[in-house]
């Protein structure tokens, strides 16, 4: 019987809240784990709901992985050549309904470029807009990002504000013809954020576009993540190969594998037991 090292060929974690700290920082210990399974020939994939531009200004360029899945699977980044592989967009039908119906809703919402421009935003709030809303803007603003007057005729995903479970319910059946997930903050730690993407795209998406380029058996992926716009990706591969850390919402952890919180290494401490 093959071992776990023999049968693991692809490991996949989050990087916002599991990966990386609450400073948004990778440990010496995490990055050598990478390091090392690299060299066994594992695949070494960041599934991750930051686009590009902010991944690429956490992360240097010799940063021990593979791949990136950036945007919430919006795009698929090669991240040894540089290239992109993959990118989706919203069409231009898709695009002008959502944001009709989201203005006459009063929501406060971004809508991003199409990738790989998707740094770039238009956005749109209420009188009052959200404090978290509002902490979104001031964070591209300060790395010299500011909102587009008009609204992009096609976009890759709209972000949406939102305080209620309800409104994340009604927006997915409103726009049930398209992926519409449910995500936290990571700026602020607790406001919801529904993000609006093109149909049948996630992180579990681009897991599934690198699996079959490398051909790789389903039952020999490992994911970690920490909240729920991870589920498409924990869902997809098999339960006992699906991790979450400490610090993920308590629904999350009696659901899947729990390990150490991103605070505590959980993913290097991981690596460490399966390889």
């Amino acid at each position: 019987m093959n071992s776990i090292v023999d049968t693991l060929k692809m490991f996949v974690t989050d990087f916002d809240g599991t990966l990386a700290d609450d400073n948004s920082e990778v440990s010496l210990h995490a990055r050598y784990q990478l390091k090392r399974i690299g060299e066994k020939g594992i695949l070494r994939v960041i599934a991750t709901g930051r686009n590009l531009f902010s991944f690429r200004n956490a992360i240097n360029d010799a940063f021990p992985i593979d791949y990136l899945i950036f945007s919430s699977g919006i795009g698929i980044y090669n991240w040894q050549s540089k290239t992109l592989l993959q990118k989706y967009l919203l069409n231009q039908i898709s695009t002008k309904e959502i944001y009709s119906y989201l203005i006459k809703n009063d929501y406060d919402f971004m809508v991003q470029f199409p990738v790989p421009d998707n740094h770039f935003f238009h956005c749109y709030s209420k009188k009052e807009p959200s404090g978290d809303y509002m902490r979104r803007i001031q964070h591209y603003e300060s790395r010299g990002i500011f909102s587009v007057k008009e609204c992009p005729e096609k976009a890759s995903q709209f972000v949406v504000f939102c305080n209620e479970v309800e409104q994340y319910q009604k927006l997915k059946s409103i726009f049930k013809n398209l992926k519409v997930i449910r995500a936290t903050s990571p700026i602020d730690k607790k406001t919801m954020w529904v993000e609006i993407l093109p149909s049948g795209v996630s992180k579990a998406s681009g897991i599934e576009y690198l699996k079959l380029m490398h051909t790789i058996n389903h039952n020999h992926i490992v994911a970690v993540g920490n909240d729920y716009y991870d589920l498409d990706m924990l869902k997809y591969v098999s339960l006992e190969n699906a991790y979450v850390v400490a610090n993920s919402p308590i629904e999350l952890q009696k659901e899947f594998n729990l390990i150490e919180s991103n605070q505590e290494d959980g993913v290097a401490n991981l690596i460490e037991k399966l390889y």
